[in-house]
């Protein structure tokens, strides 16, 4: 029987988190549980490289969309966008070329203000307990300041800017260990801008002009990132920009789902070609309407680019599942990943209570109407009798670690070993039910 390399038992472990646990359900839950893995018939084919990390910023302001405009109401201004992110790379890029995967989060703030923040925490708390017109005018003029403080590109000077796009720094040195090169981008100046479809452009226009970038790198060792990114040169020859991976958080995700769309392919930067998109925890596709078309109708149509959706029961953000919204006469394979006990938060690292940053909390009971019977349970939208253990940090970023490594690995790198993990032949996570669909022929 073959066994799984010591590489990829540790993209299994997750680093610290306890992850192959069996927890114990409240009365009447049912348990998110991380069962030892059977992992017999995987082989995963693979090194453990070392791996390098760099940032780069070519400036807060440096970048443009056509007719995406600021947030500010009665706002003609375009929004000015960075260009800024991190790239997690194997630290001896060899002679060969490697695949690429870019990561762009999703809405949040975009100052990393904390007196702003407390001053709307504080303000927020005292205006519940207020039924004076006077004093409540007062509180929501404080709430209304620390917003803007909170949400507005660029920052004031002296206010750090959210490093939203460092949320994902786990899955980053994962990928790169096995070769594959990943970058994260930031999105604030997206995110301080206007709402809707014409959001999702931006970050699709985002997108490529971080790919034209790297492209260029890549191809002919020059461009705005040799004059900034630490081991520059180093990259020249090795990056397969026809090889590219997409993932998206939240509103990010909706963004891939635009970007790599049937009907925009056409608008990726020459050179460049992406194989795979894994929305994470994506929100629901925009339309204007009350009553949406289908997807097949709409500007987020992927049918011929592998997909990976990933879920969580316990999401206080998108409300749980979001498949269907995929599911659409997928010419390419489809694989959907519903994770039991996995909130929306915590899949970005500063988005989550541990971190200590500023607006960090905990998603699972933001929209309960309903609330779980004990601590540290959800209740699960789709079942209004059914509640999940909550997973913890650690435990909810190994699970998204597994199937994610697993996805790229397939179809960047071409190892076919993982499909049984991807098909749910073999489930090392009891929290996780597995929904894979083969191309479909009609």
């Amino acid at each position: 029987m073959p066994e799984l390399t010591r590489s990829w038992q540790r993209v299994l472990a997750g680093g610290a988190a306890a992850v192959l646990l069996t927890t114990a359900a409240a009365p009447g839950a049912t348990a998110a549980r991380l069962t030892q893995p059977d992992l017999s018939g995987v082989v995963a084919r693979h090194r453990t490289l070392a791996v390098e990390s760099s940032v780069y910023n070519l400036g807060d302001t440096a970048f443009e969309v056509p007719g995406f405009l600021g947030d500010d109401e009665g706002s003609e201004r375009l929004a000015k966008i960075e260009l800024a992110g991190v790239v997690h790379y194997p630290k001896n890029l060899g002679k060969g070329r490697h695949p690429v995967v870019l990561i762009s989060h999703g809405l949040w703030e975009t100052c990393a203000d904390r007196e702003a923040d407390r001053a709307e925490k504080q303000a927020s708390a005292e205006l519940e307990h207020t039924t004076d017109p006077a004093e409540q005018a007062r509180l929501e003029a404080i709430i209304a300041k620390a917003y803007k403080a909170l949400g507005s590109w660029p920052c004031a000077a002296g206010t750090p800017a959210m490093p939203s796009y460092r949320g994902y720094d786990y899955l980053g040195k994962v990928l790169a260990a096995q070769g594959i090169v990943t970058v994260s981008i930031s999105a604030n100046g997206v995110n301080a801008g206007q709402q809707g479809q014409i959001q999702d452009e931006a970050r699709a226009a985002l997108i490529n002009k971080h790919l034209s970038l790297w492209q260029r790198l890549a191809s002919k060792g020059d461009g705005p990132l040799a004059k900034v990114l630490k081991d520059a040169p180093k990259f020249k020859g090795h990056l397969d920009m026809s090889n590219v991976g997409l993932s998206g958080h939240s509103r990010g995700g909706r963004g891939v789902g635009f970007q790599a769309a049937d009907v925009h392919q056409a608008k990726w930067p020459a050179g460049v070609k992406i194989k795979a998109v894994l929305p994470l925890a994506a929100v629901e596709h925009y339309s204007p309407d009350d009553e949406p078309e289908r997807p097949e109708h709409t500007p987020y149509r992927i049918t011929n680019v592998p997909i990976g959706v990933v879920a969580g029961s316990c999401d206080g953000a998108t409300d749980g599942r979001r498949f269907d919204f995929y599911d659409q006469k997928n010419r390419a394979p489809l694989y959907q990943w519903y994770v039991r006990g996995a909130n929306h938060n915590f899949f970005n690292t500063q988005w989550s209570p541990a971190s200590g940053q500023v607006r960090s909390y905990d998603d699972a009971h933001l929209w309960a109407t309903n609330p779980p019977p004990a601590p540290g349970y959800c209740r699960d939208s789709e079942d209004p009798i059914k509640d999940d253990k909550q997973l913890t940090e650690g435990q909810q970023r190994a699970v998204f670690v597994t199937y994610a490594s697993a996805f790229y690995r397939r179809h960047l790198l071409g190892d076919k070993s993982v499909d049984p993990l991807l098909l749910g032949q073999i489930k090392p996570f009891a929290a996780v039910e597995v929904r894979s669909d083969l191309p479909k022929t009609s």
